[in-house]
């Protein structure tokens, strides 16, 4: 393990860490390690993707804080160019 960070540590000078994948392991042995619920249950949690709604709901109270923010500091949102997007049918 000590190899491995310090390889990852040589390419860069910051750590790049996958924070989502963190959490959702870190989950999932809270789930296994405290011994509240059986495998069939965990396996129900992940199959139905209850985890998945910690990070919508991470994600919707960033974009709402990005809102206020944006409001505090008397600037508009952003709007991408409409010539840059593009649509299909």
């Amino acid at each position: 393990m000590l190899f491995k960070l310090a390889y990852t540590l040589s390419k860069a000078n910051n750590l790049v860490l996958n924070v989502d994948g963190a959490i959702g392991s870190l989950f999932l042995d809270l789930l296994a390690g405290s011994g509240m619920f059986s495998k069939q249950e965990i396996d129900e949690i992940v199959e139905i993707g209850y985890l998945n709604g910690l990070f919508v709901l991470a994600r919707s109270i960033g974009l709402i804080g990005h809102t206020f923010d944006q409001k505090r500091l008397k600037q508009p949102l952003y709007r991408h160019p409409w010539e840059d997007v593009l649509y299909t049918k």
